[in-house]
């Protein structure tokens, strides 16, 4: 053996060998070949035994390493620093679908020249439909991405592409809710086949397997880790979810129950277009959200033993306690800045109670009543509830994310038969406005003729029985948002206490819950919402070191910037100590 050949077998065994340190970045070597990196890059082009004979291998390149690039507008990150690192890309199971649509599962994956050992899965967003970019996001707004930690990098679009699978009389981007093997694919399947090709491929790359492999994703990626937990429990040794769209089904029809009642203080205060729809994006302005926000701060900023414009007990701030605020806010005569109408009243009352049935039965949880629900107007912190729930003020008709992707994804995904809605115009927004929420349970759990799955059970990710996860030494760590408009925190906690329960009060040896104060749907809202929660995760999972509290800092369009925050494993909650700043962590505990 050459000395090349000896260093490569020392760096095996110093990769099986290595731990994380507190960054999450770990220490391994390379492939192990005396085969030029080119050309043992391009060599996966023509792949053999792979797990699903259908993959196909459709570029293999070794890119150079490269220098930041800065953002490409005020609304995206800079690209960071990237290793040379071997770009795949490949798909599986391409086949021909429904109403002449072609479909495969696309995927993207990265192999470092120097590689920690380690599998990170990127878990998607929305409705999916787009490869991603395989860096390796951490969430918690952090600026590293795995890639550059050498982490080997996956990401896929769920077996859709919104550019190829996209039929405007059918749902636009959703119409593969018309394709019965493309439901399961985004509920399940695509993951599945991905991990299995992708853990493949680094083997035949490096000459080895993954020591450690981890799920990451936000939103509907957060349900995709909560996801493999549950159907695929050995694939993954860390999972990282953040606000996770756990009964995103359900959460389809809040989205509904939701416009409905905002619709309703529209049409109270005569604000409708020209066809006599209802203009939600109109029932509250910012001035309203911000009376809200305050109102909550009023009535509940105090709880946790200090006036600092966050809500850390929130588990405490109910309706009930936050009702007199409101109704001081009620205006007494007509409508004007500085108070709020009873229609808008009643509107929130209805929406924070949660959608339900008219005998009383809950289709989806509850909001938390919080400050992220508005904010200072000048800043863009604060609009993600607007986006979400209401759409920009401004905007001429309906704009709201729950009324576009939100109803469409109801109509074409999770209702079955699927309803063809048109992408153009506002057909979404009329179906989620007359969507009877007293028959939610058999549209999401109905199958028919082709559809022989229901949304309840393709897209299921809330078991409580994560006995075989827990038994490969699997760690699930969960960062929710407390004024996510999206889908709720409270559904997170109800179902993180269940699985406590399923494990005798003891689910925080492997499953931890961390809420953000203020925060949105995964970042934004005024909070401290970045963190290093994948740092932590990697700690827990390779050193053993469960964490209790994440530290977290507030971005510089809060009205605190560099304020940090512990975010303390639930249910404890961060409290003032009494002294010093209450702009620094460390005068707070958890408890």
């Amino acid at each position: 053996m050459n000395r090349r050949g000896w260093r490569a077998a020392l760096m095996v065994v110093i990769a099986s060998l290595s731990m994380a340190d507190g960054s999450g970045q770990v220490r391994d070597g390379s492939t192990g070949t005396d085969t030029p990196p080119g050309q043992q890059c391009a060599a996966l082009q023509t792949a053999k035994s792979l797990p699903n004979p259908t993959t196909s291998i459709t570029s293999a390149v070794l890119n150079a390493s490269a220098a930041e690039r800065p953002a490409a507008n005020a609304f995206a990150p800079p690209t960071p620093a990237l290793p040379e690192h071997c770009e795949i890309i490949g798909r599986i199971n391409e086949r021909a679908g429904i109403n002449g649509q072609r479909y495969a599962i696309n995927f993207r994956l990265r192999l470092p020249a120097t590689w920690n050992g380690r599998f990170f899965f990127q878990g998607g967003g929305g409705s999916n439909g787009a490869i991603g970019n395989a860096l390796g996001a951490l969430q918690g707004q952090q600026p590293a991405v795995a890639l550059t930690l050498g982490y080997a990098v996956v990401s896929q679009d769920s077996g859709h592409d919104n550019m190829v699978n996209n039929d405007p009389a059918r749902g636009g981007t959703t119409t593969f809710g018309f394709d019965p093997q493309a439901r399961l694919d985004f509920g399940y399947n695509s993951y599945d086949q991905v991990t299995l090709v992708s853990k493949k491929i680094i083997r035949q790359y490096y000459g080895r397997a993954p020591v450690r492999s981890y799920y990451v994703g936000c939103s509907e990626g957060g349900r995709e880790g909560l996801m493999m937990s549950q159907r695929f429990p050995d694939y993954f040794d860390g999972i990282l979810a953040c606000s996770p769209g756990l009964r995103l089904p359900r959460a389809a029809v809040a989205e509904a129950w939701d416009s409905q009642a905002f619709a309703a203080a529209a049409r109270a205060a005569n604000l409708t277009d020209a066809n006599n729809q209802p203009l939600i994006n109109k029932s509250f302005s910012d001035e309203d959200l911000r009376l809200v926000s305050n109102a909550v701060l009023d009535a509940c900023d105090r709880l946790d033993g200090v006036t600092d414009g966050m809500v850390q007990s929130f588990s405490a701030c109910t309706t009930a306690v936050v009702e007199p605020t409101l109704s001081a806010l009620t205006c007494a005569g007509a409508k004007t800045d500085s108070c709020l109408s009873r229609a808008q009243v009643t509107a929130l009352k209805t929406v924070f109670g949660g959608a339900r049935t008219s005998s009383g039965e809950m289709a989806y949880a509850g909001w938390a009543w919080d400050a992220g629900i508005g904010g200072k107007i000048a800043d863009t912190y604060n609009q993600g509830w607007r986006s979400w729930k209401l759409g920009a003020y401004s905007a001429p008709g309906n704009s709201a994310i729950n009324l576009t992707l939100g109803a469409s994804a109801l109509a074409t995904i999770f209702v079955t038969p699927p309803a063809a809605t048109s992408s153009t115009g506002m057909p979404a927004a009329a179906y989620a406005l007359a969507f009877d929420v007293n028959g939610y349970r058999r549209a999401l759990s109905n199958t028919a003729e082709m559809y022989r799955e229901s949304a309840l059970d393709f897209m299921k990710a809330d078991s409580t029985d994560l006995s075989a996860f827990k038994s490969h030494g699997g760690k699930l760590m969960i960062a929710h948002g407390v004024s996510d408009p999206i889908f709720s925190i409270l559904d997170t906690i109800n179902w993180w206490s269940d699985v406590n329960t399923a494990n005798g009060g003891r689910a925080s040896r492997f499953v931890r819950l961390f809420a953000v104060p203020g925060m949105n749907h995964c970042s934004g809202g005024p909070s401290t919402d970045q963190f290093d929660a994948f740092g932590a995760l990697v700690n827990w999972v390779e050193k053993g070191t469960a964490p209790d509290r994440l530290t977290a800092t507030a971005r510089a369009t809060t009205p605190w910037p560099g304020r940090t925050r512990p975010l303390c494993a639930y249910p404890a909650q961060a409290r003032y100590t009494g002294s010093g700043s209450i702009d620094s962590a460390r005068n707070f505990i958890c408890r």
